[in-house]
């Protein structure tokens, strides 16, 4: 089954229900249909290079970007979603990388290229064409990873990848084709991507916003019955700065979270302003979809684990190639039909992450407890060394954020005569805080053993992202290792 088969079948079963919302635009599901039909006509009377044309898209967030994405993978197309945020070098090393046949773009985005080699299509010009088939083995759909530890690598996917994924939306969250889904982040990010394309694979309606903003998310739960609305954690910190008691959110039946784990501060001040809601934290990947799970309302509280896998996904933790025992620390690995096809033009990364038997790692490190719930533990590429010990970041950066006065914590190690590399934190604090060094180190003291105690404390009052909303690490890594820095 394709992820696009099922908007025909809403199109006739529902014709004039909203697909999708974006301000006072919208689009029925018939519009829907004809438009997604209309776009893959365009893309199959288009030639390409290899066995798979492949677009890029460089669209603002809204309408016109699903219903693009939808009308080239349709018609056998795999696309390729570009961030409008990306500057000129980033930009060309992603199409560098990807090499597109086609750039779908607008009048007023299409002076953003020089890159050669791709055909630059304007939206205005697009026309019907003829028609093709694809199956559920074909390749849909090109992302690039967060980037958040180095250069980021091309990932693919293909449709059955993604309709397995929707049995989770489905099963695990309870998401049926009655429910408005709000989707405020943009479509570049494959959580929000998903978020939106499950929606109508489901038969529900998605509302878009053109950006996101925290006042105008808070007005749309405010004013509107949304069933879910999906986030990453620096999002929902932003609502929880927008929002106090007064705020009205009954209405809110689900929020859906991934990309990083929630904070207790952060968890804490969701759970007093949307008293109501169920709160679904999940983690996955971008090579491995969905892994686990955690409902706060009905899952007995561990507040460090990312809950328990998916209704379909199986674990394995593994040391030196043998599974570990529980409370054990290994690598993690990963068997579904939800996991990426591959890297693209990277078989050293390939053969990485591939065990050869169908079990796919990305490389964090994990445990499980007795009862089968799944804590991260770090990724192995994060992990220092300091003076003969492993020092995961994670653990420390947990502690520091149970702090109160610390808002965000990123921990690395910097290269040291003595120690190999020196255990060091990056700091921003709330705003009126005055924590000191000393503070931080008796707070660590009390929590960590003395050689996971930073001994470099640099407070900042920003720091770099990646487009999904990530602190990027490494380059935080590469800005203070440099000596730009105040403390």
């Amino acid at each position: 089954m394709l992820i696009t088969d099922t908007i025909q079948k809403s199109a006739l079963l529902n014709p004039e229900k909203t697909a999708i919302q974006m301000g006072k635009e919208r689009v029925s599901y018939q519009e829907l249909n004809k438009n997604v039909k209309k776009i893959a006509s365009f893309f199959r009377d288009q030639s390409f290079n290899e066995s798979q044309g492949k677009a890029a898209l460089y669209l603002p967030n809204g309408i016109d970007f699903l219903q693009y994405f939808l009308g080239a993978i349709s018609a056998g197309w795999i696309s390729i979603p570009l961030d409008l945020k990306w500057k000129e070098c980033e930009l060309n090393e992603r199409l560098s990388q990807s090499h597109p046949d086609l750039i779908i773009t607008t009048e007023n985005l299409q002076n953003k290229f020089n890159h050669k080699g791709a055909k630059l299509i304007l939206v205005s010009a697009m026309h019907e064409s003829t028609c093709s088939t694809s199956t559920d083995e074909s390749l849909f759909y090109m992302g690039f990873t967060s980037g958040s530890t180095g250069v980021p690598k091309c990932f693919v996917r293909n449709h059955r990848s993604w309709v397995k994924s929707f049995a989770c939306s489905k099963k695990d969250f309870g998401l049926t084709e009655s429910n408005t889904v709000l989707v405020p982040g943009p479509l570049v990010h494959s959580l929000f991507l998903y978020a939106a394309i499950s929606t109508l694979y489901l038969g529900g309606t998605v509302k878009l916003l053109p950006k996101f903003s925290a006042a105008q998310t808070l007005k749309e739960i405010e004013t509107d019955q949304f069933s879910a609305l999906y986030a990453v954690p620096t999002m929902l910190a932003a609502l929880t700065k927008e929002m106090d008691h007064q705020h009205d959110t009954p209405r809110l039946k689900k929020i859906i979270s991934s990309g990083a784990k929630w904070e207790p501060g952060l968890k804490d001040k969701i759970n007093i302003l949307f008293p109501k809601t169920e709160l679904f934290e999940f983690y996955g990947a971008s090579e491995l979809s969905f892994v686990s799970f955690i409902n706060h309302r009905a899952a007995i509280q561990k507040p460090s684990s990312v809950g328990r896998p998916f209704h379909n996904v199986e674990l394995s933790i593994r040391k030196d190639g043998y599974e570990v025992e529980k409370g054990e620390i290994g690598t993690l690995y990963v068997k579904s039909e939800m996991l990426f096809s591959h890297y693209l033009n990277r078989p050293d990364a390939n053969k990485e992450v591939w065990d050869g038997d169908g079990w796919l790692t990305v490389g964090d490190l994990a445990k499980l407890d007795a009862e089968g719930d799944l804590y991260i533990i770090g990724r192995s590429n994060n992990m220092i060394i300091s003076g003969g010990q492993n020092v995961y970041p994670e653990e420390i950066e947990n502690v520091l954020h149970s702090l109160d006065g610390i808002e965000e914590a990123v921990v690395f190690g910097m290269p040291d005569s003595y120690w190999g590399e020196k255990v060091s934190a990056a700091i921003i604090l709330n705003e009126k805080e005055d924590l000191t060094v000393r503070d931080i180190h008796r707070f660590c003291r009390k929590h960590l053993s003395t050689f996971k105690v930073p001994k470099h404390i640099i407070f900042t009052k920003e720091f770099p992202y990646t487009s999904s909303g990530k602190i990027a690490r490494s380059k935080v890594k590469e800005i203070y290792s440099q000596g730009v820095f105040s403390s």
